[in-house]
């Protein structure tokens, strides 16, 4: 795909703090979305009451739609077919005191094993997953929160690649773990 060929990722983020230079973690992760009578799969690590979309970390040499095939059988144990891609999202939280970076790319999932009415069981013990209408996502503090937004504008029929960042954003609780 011609995204992922001119994306040019830094791994590590440096700034300096006074005489201490400081690495900064940085993500390349790969997100789905499934979506199944107007209700989205979420996933959500036990004990913390923010959500994300199933997915996660690109390894090298690995293409992100390769990684999100990867991550759903890991942690669910499922077969799926990888879509369109639907856009990228830059984002940017805290955890202990120290400010992570992310780039999030996100594709379109298919699965005929999962259904809506089906809760899914994690094959990874840290994990839950939820199936979530659609116009509930803000309740469910879905993270990174520009997803709510892609998803909704998907969902309405707009199909336009999407590109959202909080980089800008101030650190608060809807973006601190």
């Amino acid at each position: 795909m011609k995204c992922n060929a001119s994306m040019q990722l830094i791994y590590e983020v440096i700034i300096k703090r006074g005489n201490v230079s400081m690495l900064k973690p940085f993500h390349h992760l790969t997100r789905g979305v499934l979506i199944k009578e107007n209700k989205v799969l979420l996933a959500q690590a036990k004990g913390y009451s923010n959500t994300f979309l199933p997915g996660g970390h690109v390894e090298n040499g690995e293409s992100a739609k390769d990684a999100l095939k990867r991550e759903l059988e890991e942690e669910l144990g499922i077969a799926s077919k990888i879509g369109s891609f639907l856009g990228v999202v830059e984002h940017k939280w805290e955890k202990k005191e120290i400010i992570h970076y992310e780039i999030n790319q996100v594709f379109l999932i298919e699965c005929e094993e999962l259904a809506s009415s089906y809760k899914p069981e994690a094959n990874e013990p840290h994990l839950i997953f939820h199936w979530v209408k659609v116009d509930e996502l803000d309740k469910y503090n879905l993270q990174p929160y520009p997803f709510r937004d892609l998803i909704k504008n998907f969902v309405n029929g707009n199909k336009e690649v999407w590109w959202e960042s909080t980089l800008r954003a101030v650190i608060d609780d809807s973006n601190r773990n």
